[in-house]
C-alpha cells in the first residue's frame, strides 16, 4: 500500500508543477551524451552511488511535499458528487487552491532535484579529442565578372595560316640522244635562187675563163657550164652514215661518211671519185679527177629549211677557182 501511495504523489506533485507554473522556470540542461565507445571503469561505482542519492532525495522531497499533495489533490483532481475523500470538503463545497507560499516552498526543491540528478548522470569527458569532421563539399567556383551590356563584342582569332606546301620539282625529262648530224639534210630541196643566181653563175664562169689564152676561152667557157648546171632538185637519204645524194633522174650517188672515195662520172662521163664527210654540223662532197677538183659543201639554216650549196671548182689551167653559191628550200 505504501509503494502504490509513494508513486500517487509523486505523479501529483508532477501534476503540481505543471498546473502551478513550472513552465516560468527554464527546463535543467541535459547532460552531454557519452559516445558509446567510451569504457569508464569506474561508471558502475558512479551509477550506484548516483542511484542511492536519487532515492534519498526523492525521500526528502515526498516528506517535505506532504502538507501540499492534500491541497493540490483538491485542485488538479475532480471530485464526484456525495464522495469525499480524507481530509477533502464535502461534496458541493468549493476547493481551494493551494497558498502560493507551500508553491513556493516545493519550486526550489525540485530545482535542487533536477539539478542532482543532471549533475549525477555527468561523466568525466574523455582527455582525446574527437576528429572533427571535414567539410567534404566542393569549394565553389569564383564567379565571373559580369559582362556590360554596351562592350564590343569579343573579336575571334583569326585561322591559323596553314604551311605553304612545297610543291615538288618534276625530274627532268631525260634528254633525248643526240640525232646524228647528217640527220638534218635528210628530206628533197627545190631550187630557190631565181635568175639572179642563175646570174651570178654566168658572170663568175666569164670571169673565171677570161684568165684563159683567148685561143682557148672558148673552149673553157664551154666546158665549165656543162660541168656547173644548175640542178632544179637536190634530194638527199641518210642511213646511219651512208648517205645518198639524188641530183637528176639518173644521177645518183652514195657513199659512207667518212669512209673511202666512191667512183662515179661526170656528166660528160669523164671518170671521177666522190667523198662524203660532215664537218661542223656541214655535208661536204668531194669531186676529184684528173685534170681537176670540185667541192660542194652543204649548209642548213637553224630552221632546217633552208639549203646553201657553196661549190669550188679548181684547175691546173686556172689560176683562181671557179666559186658560187645557189640557194634551195625544203619542199
Amino acid at each position: 500500500m505504501v509503494p502504490t501511495m509513494l508513486k500517487l504523489r509523486r505523479a501529483l506533485l508532477c501534476a503540481t508543477v505543471l498546473v502551478v507554473g513550472c513552465g516560468d522556470e527554464a527546463p535543467p540542461t541535459p547532460a552531454p551524451a557519452v559516445p558509446e565507445e567510451f569504457d569508464d571503469p569506474f561508471a558502475d561505482e558512479a551509477k550506484a552511488g548516483d542511484a542511492k542519492a536519487e532515492e534519498k532525495a526523492e525521500a526528502t522531497a515526498e516528506a517535505k511535499a506532504e502538507p501540499v499533495v492534500a491541497q493540490a489533490v483538491a485542485a488538479a483532481a475532480p471530485v464526484e458528487p456525495g464522495v469525499a475523500g480524507p481530509g477533502e470538503a464535502s461534496a458541493g463545497a468549493p476547493v481551494e487552491a493551494a497558498p502560493a507560499s507551500a508553491v513556493a516552498e516545493t519550486k526550489p526543491e525540485a530545482k535542487a532535484e533536477g539539478e542532482k540528478a543532471a549533475t549525477a548522470k555527468k561523466v568525466k569527458p574523455t582527455s582525446e579529442a574527437q576528429p572533427v569532421p571535414k567539410d567534404k563539399s566542393p569549394t565553389p567556383a569564383a564567379p565571373e565578372p559580369p559582362v556590360p551590356a554596351d562592350s564590343p563584342a569579343p573579336t575571334p582569332a583569326a585561322p591559323p595560316t596553314p604551311a605553304p606546301v612545297a610543291t615538288p620539282t618534276p625530274a627532268p625529262a631525260p634528254a633525248a640522244p643526240a640525232q646524228p648530224e647528217q640527220n638534218r639534210f635528210a628530206g628533197t630541196f627545190r631550187y630557190a635562187g631565181g635568175e639572179a643566181q642563175r646570174q651570178q653563175l654566168t658572170d663568175a664562169i666569164e670571169t673565171t675563163v677570161s684568165q684563159l689564152n683567148a685561143l682557148i676561152r672558148g673552149i673553157g667557157r664551154k666546158r665549165l657550164t656543162a660541168a656547173n648546171p644548175i640542178r632544179e632538185q637536190i634530194s638527199f637519204v641518210v642511213e646511219g652514215t651512208k648517205v645518198t645524194a639524188t641530183f637528176a633522174a639518173g644521177r645518183t650517188i652514195s657513199g659512207t661518211l667518212g669512209g673511202p672515195a666512191v667512183a662515179w662520172t661526170a656528166d660528160d662521163g669523164s671518170p671521177l671519185t666522190v667523198a662524203f664527210s660532215i664537218v661542223k654540223g656541214r655535208l661536204v662532197m668531194e669531186f676529184k679527177a684528173d685534170d681537176g677538183g670540185r667541192r660542194s659543201v652543204f649548209t642548213l639554216d637553224d630552221s632546217g629549211d633552208k639549203l646553201t650549196m657553196s661549190v669550188t671548182i679548181t684547175s691546173s689551167r686556172l689560176d683562181n677557182p671557179l666559186k658560187y653559191a645557189l640557194t634551195y628550200k625544203r619542199k
